[in-house]
């Protein structure tokens, strides 16, 4: 075997393993963490001083258990079209109207950048909202803005915090199967309006149960607290949890998380049909 033959040799193994490797590479869920607060910031998303935050903390383990890559940022500016190219899901820990600079003093996002990423969800991304995402982008009045209309529903209030039970409805979904069906916990239960009936898909309940008699907020029928819809060829999921820092540390919690950013990123039946009226919540 001559030398030319030998390089060539060598060539094609070493192509075909930057090939493999690119190709492991793709094969990442890309996640991108938008923390920014141009409203209230919550504790849980605030830095400490080596500039992490308690959810990044507790994510970070997560996404490097699915061999997942997390970038997280309170910098809204990354949300455009160049950006989100990179990532496979998007997750939102936001609060306040983005295009603002607002409380915590971070860059916002610029005015295309709400319709770039409905345009990306639109072309198959993955987005998620926790707890606050549904203060972002909020109505002025009785008509919900676009962003509200694609994540579902829209912050109004909440009472004091309480053990409510997180009841699972949609029993088979993939975005909550580590969900059980019926799970105890102590939350700051947010309260929405300008839910999205036409289109979202209700995964659990909140048993508001004995709460009823102490509070006043919360003397109204058991409602949606993690529900999910499609969003042109994307999928779109809200988690109403994530307020108090031991939600984040609890596993069950951490478990669907998995859960929720391995359905956004496709994988898994869509299972995003409408149920809401068939619940017979109201």
């Amino acid at each position: 075997m001559n030398a030319i033959n030998i390089f060539l040799i060598i060539l094609t193994a070493c192509c075909m393993t930057a090939s493999a490797a690119v190709s492991e590479d793709v094969s990442k869920i890309r996640i991108l963490l938008l923390t920014k607060s141009s409203g209230y910031e919550h504790s849980v998303i605030k830095y400490n001083r080596r500039g992490t935050s308690h959810v990044e903390r507790f994510l970070a383990p997560v996404v490097e258990g699915m061999n997942a890559t997390l970038t997280c940022t309170k910098d809204a500016s990354l949300i455009n079209t160049d950006s989100l190219a990179n990532y496979d899901v998007v997750v939102f820990y936001t609060s306040g109207n983005l295009t603002d600079i607002g409380e915590d003093g971070n860059p916002p996002m610029s005015e295309e950048g709400l319709e770039a990423l409905f345009d990306w969800i639109r072309g198959g991304g993955g987005f998620i909202g926790f707890h606050s995402a549904t203060d972002s982008f909020k109505s002025n009045g009785d008509t919900p803005t676009p962003y509200i209309e694609m994540l579902g529903g829209e912050f109004v209030t909440h009472g004091a915090q309480f053990e409510g039970t997180v009841k699972k409805v949609s029993a088979e979904h993939p975005a909550a199967a580590s969900l059980p069906e019926t799970w105890a916990l102590t939350e700051e239960w947010y309260l929405f309006r300008h839910f999205n009936k036409k289109t979202m898909h209700v995964i659990a309940l909140l048993e508001i149960g004995k709460e009823r008699e102490k509070q006043d907020k919360y003397a109204i029928p058991d409602y949606p607290v993690i529900w999910c819809s499609a969003y042109g060829k994307g999928r779109v999921l809200y988690n109403a949890m994530g307020h108090r820092e031991d939600v984040w540390t609890n596993t069950t919690f951490q478990a669907i998380v998995e859960d929720h950013i391995r359905w956004a990123s496709g994988e898994g039946a869509s299972q995003t049909e409408a149920n809401y009226d068939s619940l017979k919540i109201d």
